[in-house]
């Protein structure tokens, strides 16, 4: 286990990462495109895949989170300086904690609540078996591929 000051970098550096990719305050109506209190705009890459998830969460909360899924996969190929690495053990944990921090971004975007609302909704006991099953998809997806080419 890292020291106590070691641990204390960490989260400040986890902290000012997750403020660079935050959206703070989003509503859907007026589909912001910049951080709102932070001043930076939204990349436009976040911002596609949140529309995307919403249109796929009026389906069900399986469809949102497969979306979210398969976007973030293609945004991490593409953009991987946003794996938080320093805070991660591996790169699935480092995946993981990114998923929870879009997550977060996501409700508070859609639904336009604060912060403690949207992880509260992220840690309710039938998201988290949602998101596991969802994964479990995932996971089952990306081998069928691989299962048809042999």
């Amino acid at each position: 286990m890292a020291s106590l000051n070691k641990q204390q970098k960490r989260a400040k550096r986890a902290k000012i990462k997750a403020k660079q990719i935050r959206m703070v305050g989003r509503k859907p109506a007026a589909l912001d495109d910049d951080l709102g209190e932070i001043g930076a705009p939204i990349p436009e890459y976040t911002l596609a895949m949140f529309s995307k998830m919403r249109e796929a969460e009026a389906i069900g909360r399986n469809d949102m989170l497969l979306t979210l899924l398969s976007n973030l996969s293609e945004i991490i190929n593409d953009h991987p300086e946003l794996l938080d690495m320093e805070n991660a053990e591996n790169e699935a944990m480092a995946a993981t904690h990114l998923a929870a921090d879009m997550l977060i971004d996501y409700r508070m975007w859609t639904d336009g609540v604060d912060r403690e609302a949207a992880q509260a909704w992220l840690t309710e006991p039938q998201f988290i078996t949602d998101f596991g099953n969802a994964l479990d998809s995932y996971r089952e997806s990306l081998e069928e591929p691989e299962a048809k080419a042999e």
